[in-house]
């Protein structure tokens, strides 16, 4: 394989590759899993079996299904659980994108999420700083470049879209401080 992989992080890969490829991955002449050999380069004997342990522990963890066609084709498919694992890892390493054109809008995330939530309302407040966001206040945070796409992922993850609202500012009050916070 081109690149060592850490303990989990081979299944994390293969999940992820089997959702690029549109949630289903066909190879042919069973038990030969080609395909997912080929997509992480597998040459030798040991990456070959590496990679047929983790697709079974990935089948006894529930997160893909494995099957078979009468002309012997080995079918893998993601589960519901592995969807929802591949959702948790595209959250983990969400990232915003800067243009190298600043369009001199400010974007202003605010949340009343109730305390029933105070678990999600937390997270949302983490992650929104984890990804550069500054907080103006607890519930109310800014950030220069565009984001809703990346704000309604987050917001969708935690089930708490009702509550959050986006906003597009032209002239926040303190915009000398956040520009250079901002490094604008």
């Amino acid at each position: 394989m081109k690149k060592k992989y850490s303990r989990g992080e081979l299944s994390k890969e293969i999940l992820k590759s089997l959702a690029i490829g549109g949630f289903v991955v066909v190879c042919f002449v069973a038990p030969n899993f080609a395909q997912v050999a080929k997509l992480f380069d597998a040459k030798n004997s040991k990456d070959r079996w590496r990679l047929k342990r983790t697709l079974y522990n990935l089948t006894k963890e529930r997160l893909v299904e494995i099957s078979y066609n009468k002309r012997g084709e080995e079918t893998i498919r993601i589960t519901g659980d592995g969807e929802k694992r591949i959702l948790k890892y595209k959250y983990e390493e969400i990232e915003i994108p800067i243009p190298k054109k600043w369009d001199k809008l400010w974007r202003l995330v605010i949340f009343d999420i109730p305390e029933i939530h105070r678990r999600a309302r937390n997270a949302l407040a983490f992650k929104l700083q984890e990804v550069g966001f500054y907080p103006l206040q607890k519930s109310v945070f800014i950030f220069p470049y565009e984001c809703r796409d990346e704000i309604d992922f987050i917001c969708e993850h935690f089930k708490i879209r009702e509550y959050v609202n986006y906003f597009v500012v032209k002239e926040p009050e303190n915009r000398e401080y956040l520009g250079q916070w901002f490094n604008l």
